[in-house]
C-alpha cells in the first residue's frame, strides 16, 4: 500500500468539497497555480495560514491534509491507495 502525498489529499479533499482551483484559491488567498503547484507537489507545503484557509474552505481539519488523518494521535486509516 501506498499512501497519498500531501498534493494528492489536497485534491482529493477539494474534489470532495466540489471545488474548482479557483474557487479554493480564492477562499485560499493565494492563486490557482499556487493550488496546482501544491497538488503537484511541485511548491513547499503552504505556510500555516494558508494551510488553516484551504482546510477551513474543504470543511476538514489540517491534518486530514498534512497526514490524511484526523490527528496523528487518533488511530485512522487516512487515506490510502490501493
Amino acid at each position: 500500500m501506498e499512501v497519498f502525498t500531501m498534493g494528492e489529499r489536497l485534491m482529493i479533499y477539494r474534489k470532495r468539497a466540489k471545488l474548482s482551483k479557483n474557487e479554493l484559491a480564492k477562499r485560499a488567498g493565494v492563486s490557482a497555480k499556487t493550488i496546482t503547484k501544491y497538488e503537484n507537489d511541485e511548491a513547499e507545503n503552504p505556510d500555516l495560514d494558508v494551510l488553516s484557509r484551504l482546510a477551513s474552505s474543504m470543511g476538514i481539519t489540517m491534518d486530514r491534509i498534512l497526514f490524511g488523518i484526523e490527528s496523528p494521535n487518533k488511530k485512522h486509516e487516512g487515506l490510502i491507495k490501493q
